[in-house]
């Protein structure tokens, strides 16, 4: 799952992450039969995704509340839009502005006043007019638009155009006070690339153009710094992979002539190497351990490159227990390099990715999470060593992400709930809060509440979840939708009507008196390291009963019954639900697999997959293989099995898990006789169920939960 609000070097990684793939091994034919699904624009696969998706279209739009759900859900749309991240870069705010009207956005930038309050925004790119204007369907991904652009002044940025929405992009240099592309700026073809600003005229360029060197899962194995004028063929190799690993990632370090790369080279999703890299091409292997949280990533501030661990280590000759945050200072030339930035104490985790920990002009702010209750706490380098303090606490519940402020004290702090509009502030030096946005109420909190609750899995361990719910409820048959992510160490947490709770279309369900429900499973990250390596490989069967002993128990006291529950989810999300769908088909009466994964023994020769044999498992270790085949839900689909109805969704561009799986999943649903319903959009990428930029798959989907699990409705 990918949250919208998050660090931009963490953006990125969890872009290739749930995404470095394009398969380099070719594979055996074996005994499958529908091989021929996996070739995403294959002319036989994509007449039988087209037809399906039509099938689907005439069956669910003809649903005895289709007719209403559209008109709510284009009601909603219309009305004010979520606020988007606001990108503070200096005297410069930027963001981009998605609306009903504008579904591919509007890049717009704003001047900040003394206090850093944005004035009036003016658009300066609008993606449909580029889109026509150049016959390309591009998507602006905006997801790293705080590194995208080079500071101080921050007025040059990189942008990354993506075709149709997948992982491939056309990286542009753009002028935000002319609001047009530099004319013979940097500018690379369209390809799986990265790039980051080392000065005005040099960057450090990654891509994978022209037989260039690959991961195995196809992401760029080298690192080249790359100066204005020459061209992208002449850039010079600073740095190389080797073709075995998973991805580069890059971030840069210091300003003007000290700047230098802070290259993490991952070898697989939980070995990692940590290197300082010149634009000259010396490089230097910083002393941390191979054991890093957060895919491995760095967050930068100043001089320092902090990491956190991901088991007890050893480091310059002291140990440090896992989960501890070190700073490796790039400016000392002798004595200890490695300090302690932050320990967490005793049941308290800290997550570095996805908006965790970011830098500020004066050290780091992070977020520290007890019992599922979050707070914020800036930490200074002192003459003693680190100081912390508290700044913020949120209501238990509720989510706090951060963003850095480039060229600031401060940092950006965004704070969303269940049924807290989403806002986003710039927190000052002085702790002080500065409103940035705010998103419109979009249903009235007065009639729902928000609980914490506990259950017991199989083994005996605690898993909390988090409920919310009608104030009145429907003693023992409440409709109740569950929905989960338990992979990556990434922590799900609730946010406002975000895409990872189905966006706005929630409010259709919640309207008629639905409740949602999040397990916080084995998998994720909410109780550190060990929350997620406890059931990687062979050991995935865990998440799946953790998140059914949570459905097991809001059925035994008495609050639902299957008949009434519908689950949902994205990418390894929607994994969790075809594997809860087809293993205990008695728990539920709805089943909604998005962008999933479905076969666990050829995902290498899909998507990113060959990327993540060391989170799920390697089909060619025997016992590793075994425990696949047991959950893998294409090879799970058994004849003569009373499954509940599916609806099987994908992208044709989706080049992260591929749409293979989704299409031979809903195919094998559909040879046994189950009802199964599949949608393939042609453009959208891994972020395919979005409801502005197409409500038409929203509102099937929605109907789909609502006339399955509220028969009050019908």
């Amino acid at each position: 799952m990918i949250r919208s609000f998050t660090a931009p070097a963490r953006s990125l990684l969890l872009a290739a992450l749930v995404a470095a793939g394009a398969a380099a091994c070719s594979a055996p034919a074996g005994d499958d039969p529908l091989l021929w699904l996996e070739d995403p624009h294959g002319a036989e696969a994509l007449e039988w995704a087209r037809a399906a998706t039509e099938r689907t279209r005439r069956a669910l739009g003809a649903g005895p509340n289709q007719a209403a759900i559209g008109r709510e859900l284009e009601t909603l749309l219309q009305a004010a839009p979520t606020e988007p991240d606001v990108h503070v870069l200096g005297m410069r705010a930027l963001r981009l502005q998605r609306d009903a009207a504008h579904p591919y956005g509007l890049l717009q930038v704003a001047t900040l006043d003394d206090a850093g309050r944005p004035g009036d925004w003016r658009t300066v790119l609008d993606v449909a007019e580029l889109r026509e204007r150049e016959g390309i369907p591009f998507e602006l991904q905006a997801y790293e638009l705080d590194s995208a652009c080079r500071a101080p002044d921050y007025g040059r940025c990189l942008l990354r155009l993506s075709p149709a929405g997948g992982d491939e992009v056309e990286l542009r240099e753009f002028d935000l006070a002319r609001g047009s592309f530099v004319e013979d700026g940097f500018r690379v073809p369209k390809s799986r690339a990265f790039a980051h600003w080392l000065d005005a005229d040099t960057v450090l360029v990654m891509h994978t153009l022209d037989g260039a060197p690959t991961t195995l899962p196809g992401w760029p194995a080298t690192a080249r710094v790359w100066k204005r004028g020459e061209p992208l063929s002449s850039a010079t190799v600073v740095f190389e992979g080797q073709p075995s690993d998973a991805l580069l990632n890059a971030t840069v370090v210091g300003t003007g002539d000290g700047a230098r790369a802070v290259i993490t080279r991952a070898i697989d999703y939980s070995t990692f190497e940590t290197w300082l890299v010149g634009a000259d091409g010396e490089r230097q292997a910083l002393p941390f351990p191979q054991a890093i949280k957060g895919f491995g990533l760095s967050t930068v501030m100043d001089r320092y490159v902090v990491v956190q661990l991901a088991a007890d280590a050893d480091v310059e000759g002291k140990a440090y227990p896992a989960e501890t945050l070190l700073a490796y200072d790039t400016a000392k030339t002798e004595g200890d390099r490695v300090s302690v930035v932050y320990q967490p104490g005793a049941g308290e985790f800290v997550d570095t990715a996805f908006g965790g920990v970011v830098g500020t002009g004066r050290g780091l702010a992070l977020v520290a999470d007890r019992h599922l209750a979050q707070r914020v706490v800036e930490v200074e380098a002192g003459e003693d060593g680190w100081r912390a303090r508290d700044v913020f606490e949120a209501t238990p519940g509720d989510t706090i992400s951060l963003r850095a402020a480039g060229g600031r004290d401060g940092f950006v702090m965004a704070l969303s709930g269940f049924l807290t509009p989403r806002s986003q502030v710039l927190v000052d030096d002085s702790g002080a809060q500065v409103p940035l946005a705010r998103d419109p109420e979009i249903i009235d909190a007065s009639g729902f509440t928000t609980e914490l609750g506990s259950a017991t899995s199989k083994d005996g361990t605690s898993i909390d979840y988090f409920l919310l719910r009608p104030k009145q409820v429907v003693e023992g048959a409440q409709p109740l939708l569950m929905t989960g992510y338990g992979a990556f160490g990434i922590s799900f947490r609730p946010g406002y009507f975000d895409p990872s709770v189905g966006g706005p279309a929630l409010k259709l369900w919640l309207d008629r008196g639905g409740a949602l429900a999040i397990p916080a499973i084995r998998g994720g990250g909410e109780r550190g390291a060990q929350w997620h390596e406890s059931v990687i490989r062979e050991k995935r069967q865990t998440s799946y009963d953790d998140f059914i002993a949570v459905v097991e128990h809001l059925v035994a006291t008495g609050f639902t019954r299957p008949e009434r529950i519908g689950i949902f989810g994205m990418s390894n999300g929607g994994l969790l639900t075809a594997t809860l769908g087809t293993q205990r088909p008695d728990l539920f009466n709805a089943v909604v697999s998005d962008v999933p994964l479905t076969d666990l023994i050829r995902m290498r020769h899909m998507g990113m997959g060959a990327a993540w044999m060391n989170e799920y498992g390697n089909p060619d270790v025997p016992e590793q293989a075994a425990a696949m085949l047991a959950y893998s839900p294409y090879q799970n689909v058994r004849s003569g099995t009373r499954y509940p109805p599916f609806l099987v969704t994908i992208s044709t561009e989706d080049n992260r898990v591929g749409p293979g799986h989704a299409r031979k999943f809903a195919h094998r649903l559909e040879e046994v006789g189950a009802p199964v319903f599949f949608y393939e959009d042609e453009e959208g990428g891994h972020g395919v169920s979005d409801a502005l930029r197409n409500p038409e798959l929203m509102a099937l989907r929605m109907g789909f939960l609502i006339d399955r699990l509220m028969p009050a409705a019908n």
